[in-house]
């Protein structure tokens, strides 16, 4: 399995892990009579609820540019320096994204989100390039 490939199966990871982070929050904040309900009128969310769920929608958004464009590469056998840099860009953007953006820390977590959207725009260079 191509590097390229690799990386879209641990920004999986990074979701899955998210995702289950932020439903194993709702037992804990809200309760779990709350939780196994069918969470009709629901209670308030905590501060890191907000933030775990704007952490996961930020991956899913970057994910649905980041994962096409690894697939029409792949699918098309277009593989370079810069797929792989871009490829692992990315990964290693979203790595230190989400803590980052789980404990507020702004400023690294602005420059881990430019080095994941540089990694994408590397990708999507090479596979522009290729039907150009």
């Amino acid at each position: 399995m191509s590097f390229e490939l690799q990386t879209t199966v641990w920004v999986t990871v990074i979701l899955f892990v998210l995702l289950m982070f932020q439903g194993g929050l709702v037992p804990v904040v809200q309760g779990l009579k709350w939780g196994l309900g069918s969470r009709d009128g629901a209670p308030e969310k905590s501060a890191l609820q907000g933030r775990v769920a704007r952490t996961a929608a930020n991956h899913i958004e970057s994910m649905l540019l980041f994962l096409p464009l690894i697939m029409v590469a792949h699918l098309a056998d277009v593989s370079s320096t810069l797929t792989v840099w871009g490829a692992g860009l990315y990964l290693a953007g979203r790595i230190a994204y989400v803590p980052l953006y789980l404990l507020g820390v702004s400023v690294l977590r602005s420059a881990s989100w430019t080095m994941a959207i540089t990694g994408i725009a590397l990708v999507g260079y090479e596979v522009l390039r290729a039907f150009i």
